[in-house]
This record gives C-alpha cells, sequence and structure tokens, in this order.
C-alpha cells in the first residue's frame, strides 16, 4: 500500500471529529454573535449620520389576534437619503385601560438602499395569559424623524369549539352470563 492509497478517503478518527466539532460550535458562534449585533446596531440607529427614514402615510398602525396567537404589524419605510440605512423595528411596552403588556416580537434588521421603499414586519406573540382588550403603543424605528409609530393591537379570545353532541343511544341491560363451574382434572 502507497502512501497515496492510504490518504485517498477522507480522514477519520478521534481527531477528525474534534476538529468537525470545533468548526461547527465556532460556525453556530458566529452566526449568533452576528444575529446579536445587528439587533443591538438597530438600537444604536442609523448607520449613516444624517439618515432620514420615513413611514409613509401611516398615522397608526393596527394589528389583531388572539390570545396564544400571533399578530403581524407591517409597514412601509421609504429611505430618502443618498446613503444605506439600516432599520431594526422594536416595539414599546403595550398598554391597555387596566393591563400593561411586555410583548415578544420578532423583527429582521433591514438594510434600504438610496431611495428605496421596503416592507418591514414585526411579529408579536400574544401569550395565552394576555388579557383581552385594546393595546397601545408604539413601534420604535430610529432614523424615523419622529422617532416611533403609534401601533393598536386588540386581543380577543380565541373562539371556543363547537360541541358537538353525541347521539344518544338506548341503553340495553347488560345480559347475564353464567360462571363455568371449573372442571376437574383426572388423575
Amino acid at each position: 500500500m502507497t502512501a497515496t492509497e492510504q490518504t485517498a478517503g477522507p480522514p477519520r478518527g478521534p481527531l477528525y471529529d474534534l476538529l468537525r466539532l470545533q468548526t461547527d460550535f465556532q460556525e453556530k458562534l458566529t452566526a449568533t454573535t452576528l444575529a446579536y449585533l445587528r439587533e443591538l446596531q438597530g438600537l444604536i440607529g442609523p448607520v449613516v449620520p444624517g439618515t432620514v427614514v420615513d413611514a409613509r402615510a401611516v398615522e397608526t398602525l393596527a394589528a389583531a389576534g388572539e390570545s396564544g396567537g400571533r399578530a403581524v404589524v407591517e409597514v412601509e419605510i421609504e429611505n430618502r437619503q443618498r446613503a444605506y440605512c439600516l432599520v431594526t423595528p422594536m416595539l414599546s411596552p403595550l398598554v391597555s385601560g387596566r393591563f400593561t403588556w411586555l410583548p415578544r416580537a420578532h423583527a429582521q434588521p433591514l438594510l434600504i438602499g438610496p431611495d428605496a421603499t421596503v416592507r418591514a414586519s414585526l411579529a408579536v406573540d400574544i401569550a395565552k395569559e394576555t388579557p383581552p382588550g385594546l393595546y397601545r403603543g408604539t413601534v420604535v424605528l430610529y432614523g424615523l424623524r419622529d422617532g416611533a409609530v403609534p401601533l393598536q393591537v386588540e386581543v380577543r379570545v380565541p373562539p371556543r369549539p363547537a360541541a358537538t353532541e353525541r347521539p344518544r343511544t338506548e341503553r340495553k341491560p347488560a345480559k347475564r352470563t353464567t360462571r363455568a363451574k371449573p372442571r376437574r382434572r383426572a388423575t
């Protein structure tokens, strides 16, 4: 056997497995770190100083959903500058007449090109424990001239499943069975 024949297949063994696991870990760590940094970058504000992001034709955003479900808020954003702009929609606490709700929201950071218009969406998870009602808050968009867009989320009670009636059957008396007497074995 020559040296080239020995290395023709993929290397196997404990060292190979260790390197593969380390590489997988580093890839996942890098992806998670970059996602976290993108979220932080959205908190800081626009990437380019002086960039203005303008929400178009929206006075108040509205969304509705059921307890235990999800509500989606969408807003159209236009970048009127000559530079790229990073926008990360965020949600303020939502307040009703009797309750304050700190919802979990999911949004992707958006990189908006010069003179481009993009539709941003923000998914709001509604916990089962959230009482029904109309909640008011804001969608915060750093770079927006006013800083935020008003939001109303209506939380509804999920409809109860319709009770299905089983057809009634007449019960007949149970048949009486007699027990068989045990037989004795002949010895």
